[in-house]
């Protein structure tokens, strides 16, 4: 438990594990959900802009939303998000299926460097009896 600043109201907080809000907003923010979930179980086919202006819910949260997937289990609605490194539309999460296979793979591509360089670097670092024994 640490202390931090709410990124919304900017009060202090005692932050529970990963909390990036403090309480009242969290309380705040999920009395929002469940006004844009109600309006969405009346009107499956609505919109983002559409949510924003029937509830007056703020865009950027109802994304938010969007990218938690906190939608899917309500059927019928269709609302996406844009892939943040291709612009793809998405269901949920930040980036499409192949945004995610290729930042994964070079992920790994990263890491294998990374782990090859320090193999090598631990071969250099050592100093063998043999090495020793040469250079009288």
């Amino acid at each position: 438990m640490g202390i931090q600043k709410c990124k919304r109201c900017k009060k202090v907080f005692a932050a529970a594990q990963g909390a990036k809000i403090c309480p009242n907003c969290l309380r705040e923010e999920e009395d929002q959900f469940v006004l844009v979930k109600d309006y969405l179980w009346d009107h499956p086919g609505a919109t983002i802009k559409e949510l924003h202006e029937a509830t007056e819910v703020e865009e950027r949260i109802i994304k938010k939303f969007v990218k938690e997937g906190r939608f899917l289990q309500i059927n019928g609605v269709d609302i996406t998000v844009e892939c943040e490194r291709c612009g793809t539309a998405i269901r949920s999460g930040r980036f499409c299926e192949d945004c995610s296979q290729k930042l994964q793979n070079g992920i790994s591509k990263v890491k294998k460097v990374s782990d090859s360089k320090q193999e090598v670097k631990d071969d250099k670092d050592r100093m063998f009896l043999g090495d020793r024994i040469k250079r009288r």
